[in-house]
């Protein structure tokens, strides 16, 4: 089983983080843990990218990184 999840799951800052465990008591799956006193997404094919670690974090060490991704029009007559 492959550990690339992808650049787009949550990245703490290490330095900013207080490990306050906000974002932990927060996370609805699990994906997030405390390693040496600090956030850390220790389960990230738990992460449903829900934005709730982010949301909570009171110090900002959390960043979600947005993609977008642009998709072709669709052919369907409905959506003319």
């Amino acid at each position: 089983m492959s550990t690339d999840y992808g650049p787009w799951l949550p990245r703490v800052d290490r330095v900013s983080c207080t490990g306050c465990r906000s974002c932990i008591v927060r996370c609805p799956t699990g994906a997030l843990g405390q390693v040496n006193d600090k956030a850390a997404l220790i389960h990230p094919e738990l992460c449903t990218y829900c934005a709730a670690c982010e949301d909570v974090c009171p110090v900002s060490a959390i960043e979600l990184p947005y993609l977008i991704v642009k998709c072709p029009p669709r052919e369907d007559s409905q959506y003319e």
